[in-house]
Order: C-alpha cells, then structure tokens, then sequence
C-alpha cells in the first residue's frame, strides 16, 4: 500500500515539476532580457546580473510560482468538488462522455494525491519565498502572497475533505423509516 502511494505521489508531483522547469526559464529569459541582459541557452543558468536586478528577477520567478501553485490546486478542488466519481451527477456524466473529456471523472485516491502534492507546492514556495526574503535576494509581497495562497488552499482542501467525510458518514447510517402519519 505504502508504495503504490508513493507511486502516485511521484506520478501526480511529475507535472508540476516540468511546469516549474519551464517557468524559471521563461520569467528568467523576459525578465532578464526586459532588464537589458543578452541571455542565450549558453547562460540562462548562471546568468551574471546586479544584486538589485537579481532580487527582481527572483520575484518574478516566485510570483509565478506562486500563481501557478494556486492554479494548479484550483483545478484539482474544482475536480474534487464538480467530478468526483462519488458525487457526479448523471447529467454531468453524461454531458463529459458526450464531449469525450470523461478523463475529468476521477476517484477519491487520484483526486486527494493530486491535491496534496499540488499543496506541498504550495509550501515549498512559500517557505523558499519566505527564505529568499530573508536572505534579502526577494520582496515581502512575495511572501504575504505565497503565504496567503497556501493557506487558503489548505482551508478549501479541509473544507472537501469534510465534505466527503460527511458525505461517507450519511451513506453509512442505516435508513430510518418515518411515520408519514406523525
């Protein structure tokens, strides 16, 4: 059991982990080129830049992390909460098979991996972001931003996770017969 979760955990962090490759080289090349640096796949890694210019372009890198954090944990509560196999209704279903996107119905298992994983994203950016900070190499904002972002993916995570627990809950309680009489 143990490793078929780790299995999905790396599974579902494989994504995430290309998008945050292709972020850095993408705000690193506009950022440093909208700063007025020649920057060329020869030195897009080790690019020699000012102190002032490397704490903005720090900042931007974090700010879209940021951003693409809490888009990505957006979209996976988005699914857990309108696709989810255990809640989905027929009309729905119905409407996902006839526009062939039936991929977006998924179980509990595939649903809460992905979240998880996009929440430790959540905090590993703000706790780089909070560290980038403290070194002096990125702003507060950043900070405040990340901070606020997993925070509030945490709260929405809990709130279906609640909603599932309950929902489990009011399945397994055996059917009471009412006097339509009282």
């Amino acid at each position: 059991m143990f490793s078929k979760i780790l299995f999905k955990l790396l599974q579902e962090s494989l994504f995430p982990i290309m998008g945050f490759i292709v972020i850095k080289v993408l705000i690193t090349v506009v950022s440093a080129t909208s700063l007025g640096y020649a920057v060329n796949l020869n030195n897009i890694f080790n690019l020699e830049v000012s102190q002032e210019h490397y704490k903005i372009i720090n900042s931007d890198i974090l700010l879209w992390f940021a951003i693409f954090c809490f888009l990505g944990m957006t979209y996976s509560l988005i699914k857990s909460l309108y696709f989810h196999n255990t809640h989905i209704s027929p009309r729905t279903t119905m409407s996902l098979f006839n526009f062939r996107v039936r991929f977006l119905i998924q179980d509990s298992f595939h649903l809460f991996s992905q979240s998880i994983v996009w929440l430790l994203f959540n905090y590993v950016v703000s706790f780089l972001a909070l560290f980038l900070f403290y070194l002096g190499l990125s702003s507060l904002y950043l900070v405040i931003i990340s901070i606020l972002f997993s925070l509030i993916a945490t709260y929405l995570l809990a709130l279906d996770i609640e909603y599932e627990i309950e929902k489990e809950e009011m399945e397994s309680l055996p059917e009471v017969f009412v006097d339509e009489n009282a």
